[in-house]
């Protein structure tokens, strides 16, 4: 691993910064993947939706007051919590397998980068005009993630409206 993290130090086409934001993009395409593959990101978007509403009406039964609709509330809140305990049984699977892939990547970077201070564009204080490298990741890799989860969640529903079933026609029955 020595030669490679040497030629990299050493080769940098491109600067510190720029660099950095093209890992954290691959970092955040290689954390995608393993979502997508990992778990059922339909399921997932359903229980959310779902946990969602259910949000929705317990708050509008905390509102009539909670004494006329205590067994309602209660009803409600075993049904938040059945939903979350569902949503969260592939986390552990998606963490292990952020852990095996990353460390050993994050692993790589730190040593590249160590030392290294980040010119930003923008100050993130007003003292600080310089950025740590790990700061600047975390800030790029939050923004790349948020993003690629955005295209991917939309490209999905729209598979999803091209492949529900069309409503039956209104034509006359022979």
């Amino acid at each position: 691993w020595e030669w490679v993290l040497s030629a990299w130090k050493k080769n940098m086409i491109l600067s510190p910064s720029t660099t950095l934001v093209l890992v954290s993009g691959l970092f955040a395409v290689i954390s995608l993947t393993l979502q997508v593959v990992l778990t059922n990101r339909k399921e997932m978007r359903s229980t959310q939706k779902t946990m969602k509403e259910k949000n929705a009406e317990l708050k509008e039964l905390m509102k009539k007051g909670a004494e006329n609709n205590k067994a309602e509330i209660e009803r409600v809140q075993t049904e938040i919590l059945a939903l979350s305990s569902k949503s969260m049984k592939s986390m552990p699977k998606m963490m292990a397998a952020n852990m095996l892939v990353f460390l050993p990547l994050f692993g790589m970077v730190s040593n590249v980068y160590t030392g290294v201070k980040i010119l930003l564009p923008f100050p993130l204080s007003l003292i600080w005009a310089q950025g740590d490298w790990f700061w600047v990741y975390v800030l790029c890799s939050l923004l790349i993630s948020s993003f690629a989860n955005q295209i991917m969640t939309r490209y999905e529903e729209t598979q999803e409206k091209k492949s529900a079933p069309l409503p039956h026609s209104t034509q006359a029955q022979p």
